[in-house]
């Protein structure tokens, strides 16, 4: 602490211990906002993203019933039935994982 110049007050300490604490508190209400908006920025990013996520089931639910029957039946013939449709279902189960990596990537790709 230094002498205080002509016209000026020396601050005592509680004064400097006080103006310290209300420093310190607006900083960590400061950060704390920071905090908030940059994950609120991130969740409005992935949004998309997850949109694309419940998409990719909804379509998966529809082509595992769709393509498991046609190409069951279709590989019936060569297989039977039940072997055919064993591979029609692996088959699209398959593509359904490869969409649900893709989701999940890109939603990585975005939250770093």
């Amino acid at each position: 602490m230094t002498f205080p110049i002509e016209g000026e007050t020396q601050e005592s300490l509680r004064d400097l211990a006080a103006r310290l604490i209300d420093n310190g508190k607006a900083y960590a209400q400061a950060e704390l906002t920071l905090v908030k908006l940059t994950v609120a920025d991130k969740a409005a990013k992935v949004a998309p993203a997850a949109g694309f996520l419940v998409v990719a089931i909804i379509l998966v639910q529809a082509a595992v019933t769709v393509l498991a029957a046609a190409l069951g039946l279709f590989l019936g013939r060569w297989l039977g039935l039940p072997g055919g449709f064993a591979i029609a279902a692996f088959l699209v189960l398959l593509v359904a994982a490869l969409l649900a990596w893709l989701a999940l990537q890109r939603i990585k790709g975005i939250t770093k």
